[in-house]
């Protein structure tokens, strides 16, 4: 028991009494006092369990002689001699609870408006994405912050997400702004288990995009049948010697993400070809044609990382992909590189780089994979930049995983599949010259419907079967759950035939379905011819498996028709109806509207 004295009188007076009658003043004096002593209030402990379990007081009542706090996850009784007083600032999200010992708890509470969180706004904080910014926020007590951009015309334009910080002060992403536009955002405090408490209602007004950004028109969009996400568009700027400028593009055709890499100290120049990959943990990782390296950069725009190719004797071209282990695949030129007559070869090496120890686990060379004389001498028709020849014999430009194997594409060659020892395992690739060597490697083709296909002319590409034909100049395999292949077929030079001697020119996405025991490739479906020139590009371009609806992203990037001129087109389509599902046309002032695009979420998970 503790004992507090009053006065140095009384002090001197008690002290001159003797023991017995000393005990008797001090137990008369401890049970007449009416408050509670500080460590008789229990009450404080448990109410502090409470605060530091960032559990927010709902309300609380007075019922007799008891106080009930009906916290979030549960109530707490406290004796009302415990308490001295109780003070409720629902503007501030916060009681204060004054206590008999002469003590306080401020306890975080609900209330009403939350606007007060928001402590400042900055918009653009890279300097480089001006449709991003960061809000400084103070919450309440512990908890996240949902984040809703919204949409001009309703919902459907909605740009929502949850973020994973949990503590008090946060510096809050704030994603998907409209450009030249005063936007519309609110943040929502929840528990952490996105359970919403209240929010808060902010005005961001954004600058226009730039004078020469593409122009996109929205020919169907039918969002309730789409995936969600957004479309990454990786756009090279107004020629390949331009800084790329990549963006993204929402369900109502209206960009929502961009970064302007001519104002970055870092990124310009900046030449990322493919264009922009998500890495695991949620930032972008791209290489660098204008300056030969891997760049990692942030949703904002900034530079995080970068690996110099050419100190490791090579410069970069195409692709740089994550594997599953961690290491970059990338595919890369090495100048020290020769052919047998000892002149120079490009676009034809693939390395894995170590990122973390910035160093060459593995070099695979085409030239030990393929035939570096596999090719056609100049048509005359087909202009020079498009056409084969000794030097770019074989222009590989993409790299996947097959299982525990590789799976490249070559615009010259076809897709091949090889092991990571460098094995080459098969080639899917019309038969005519290909040499003795490679005649075991070369798969033989099946149509739709399961039947051989055994027309020479078909087998060696000279012509098409109704149900079968080659991939010509492919882009971007993909590797689908059941392990087929899905594949951009850009229809370069199809069937030997140059683009510039035909009015018919068409690509398309192709499913192909590989029997490795059997040597034989399946064309399964393909989409794309009935486009014409609406869908027909003669390189770059891409598709992708969209995983939630099943459904197929078919985006040719490069000259492509459209009721503007010409550019690209971001098709999403139902393989199994053939329905259409999204549209989108992107006309440009160059021949190149993209080298890839990509449907992803806007917020990356880890954000």
């Amino acid at each position: 028991m503790e004992i507090i004295f009053r006065s140095e009188a009384a002090i001197s007076k008690w002290i001159k009494l003797p023991g017995i009658l000393w005990c008797l003043v001090v137990l008369i004096h401890s049970c007449s006092r009416k408050d509670i002593l500080p460590s008789e209030i229990k009450s404080k402990t448990s109410l502090q369990q409470f605060i530091d379990n960032g559990d927010l007081l709902n309300s609380f009542i007075k019922d007799k002689a008891v106080y009930t706090f009906a916290f979030e996850t549960g109530n707490l009784q406290v004796p009302e001699n415990e308490i001295k007083q109780i003070n409720s600032i629902p503007e501030q999200w916060k009681t204060i609870i004054a206590f008999t010992d002469n003590t306080q708890l401020v306890v975080p509470t609900k209330g009403t408006s939350l606007n007060f969180i928001v402590e400042n706004i900055q918009l653009n904080p890279s300097g480089v994405n001006p449709l991003a910014a960061i809000a400084n926020v103070s919450l309440p007590t512990y908890g996240r912050v949902k984040v809703t951009v919204l949409g001009k015309n309703g919902a459907a334009g909605n740009i929502t997400h949850l973020c994973h910080a949990q503590t008090a002060k946060q510096a809050v992403p704030i994603l998907g702004l409209y450009p030249n536009y005063n936007n519309d955002v609110q943040l929502t405090f929840t528990d952490k288990n996105g359970k919403e408490r209240g929010s808060a209602n902010i005005k961001i007004q954004t600058t226009s995009l730039p004078a020469n950004f593409p122009d996109l028109l929205l020919v169907k969009s039918d969002p309730q049948k789409m995936e969600p996400g957004v479309n990454l568009v990786s756009y090279p700027g107004e020629s390949e010697l331009d800084i790329s400028i990549p963006y993204m593009v929402d369900n109502e055709g209206a960009v929502r993400w961009v970064l302007l890499f001519k104002s970055s100290a870092d990124l310009n120049p900046f030449s990322a070809s493919i264009g922009l990959h998500r890495t695991k943990k949620g930032t972008f990782i791209s290489g660098d044609q204008a300056k030969p390296r891997i760049v990692e950069i942030d949703m904002f725009g900034n530079l995080l990382k970068q690996w110099d190719l050419q100190k490791l004797g090579y410069t970069f071209h195409h692709e740089v992909t994550e594997a599953q282990n961690g290491n970059f695949l990338v595919t890369v030129t090495k100048p020290s590189a020769r052919l047998t007559d000892g002149k120079p070869r490009v676009n034809d090496h693939i390395i894995e780089l170590d990122p973390f120890n910035n160093s060459v686990v593995k070099e695979w060379d085409f030239a030990n994979l393929v035939d570096t004389s596999r090719y056609l001498k100049p048509d005359g028709f087909t202009p020079p930049e498009f056409s084969q020849n000794p030097t770019n014999w074989v222009h590989n430009n993409s790299i996947a995983e097959l299982e525990n194997n590789l799976l490249a594409t070559m615009r010259y060659q076809g897709i091949l599949s090889f092991t990571h020892a460098g094995n080459l395992r098969w080639l899917i690739s019309p038969h005519k010259y290909w040499s003795q060597k490679f005649q075991s490697y070369l798969l033989n083709p099946i149509d739709e419907n399961g039947n051989p296909v055994t027309d020479p002319a078909v087998i060696n590409g000279d012509a098409a079967a109704p149900g079968f034909d080659w991939p010509w100049g492919p882009h971007t395999p993909v590797v689908l759950p059941d392990n087929n292949i899905l594949v951009f077929d850009n229809g370069y030079n199809r069937n030997w035939v140059s683009l510039a001697l035909k009015d018919n020119n068409y690509s398309r996405v192709v499913e192909y379905k590989v029997d490795e025991t059997k040597k034989t490739v399946q064309q399964v479906w393909s989409f794309g011819q009935t486009l014409g020139a609406n869908g027909f590009s003669q390189a770059l371009s891409g598709v992708q498996y969209l995983p939630i609806t099943k459904h197929i992203l078919f985006c040719p990037g490069m000259g492509v028709k459209t009721s503007k001129g010409l550019g690209g087109r971001i098709i999403e389509l139902d393989p199994i109806t053939k329905e259409i599902i999204f549209n989108l046309e992107i006309t440009v002032s160059s021949i190149s509207a993209f080298h890839r695009a990509t449907r992803m979420s806007l917020y990356p998970d880890t954000i």
